[in-house]
């Protein structure tokens, strides 16, 4: 015998979001380890990427809620990395507009400024407090804290 519908015993859709994904984009193994490691922690899913191209090429076939982006990389820079992920957005209209945290050891007055200037929502230096972490992905995501 059967429960009748919207009997505790009935599986019904879940009140739960899904997890987010989170895209940490770094080219330090020990760095990419730790953050997954780190946003396991919260239940949230993460992918990496060792550099700008690879994000590139991800984000051309799967959906992120969130990047977390290392300045400081070979070949293309978190800059560059922001600034054509920025441009290739318009042309996937079906998807929001995904939002960019700087991971860097950079510590020059000017580069918050830098990264807000090529797209990127928010910023962080390394080694950073894993709370502040924590908050700027609330924030970027619009998760409660």
């Amino acid at each position: 015998m059967t429960a009748p519908a919207g009997s505790p015993s009935t599986p019904g859709p879940s009140d739960t979001p899904p997890a987010p994904r989170i895209l940490v984009v770094d080219d330090d193994l020990v760095n990419q380890r730790v953050l997954a490691n780190l946003l396991k922690r919260k239940g949230w899913e993460s992918d990496v990427a060792q550099s700008g191209r690879e994000c590139l090429e991800k984000l051309a076939t799967a959906q992120f809620d969130l990047i977390l982006l290392d300045i400081q990389m070979p070949e293309m820079d978190g800059f560059r990395t922001a600034e054509l992920v920025r441009q290739l957005e318009p042309a996937r209209t079906s998807r929001p507009r995904t939002p960019i945290v700087a991971l860097t050891a950079l510590r020059q007055p000017d580069t918050r400024e830098r990264c807000l200037a090529a797209g990127m929502d928010d910023h962080l230096t390394k080694p950073g407090d894993t709370g502040q972490l924590y908050a700027a992905i609330q924030r970027a995501l619009g998760l409660p804290g």
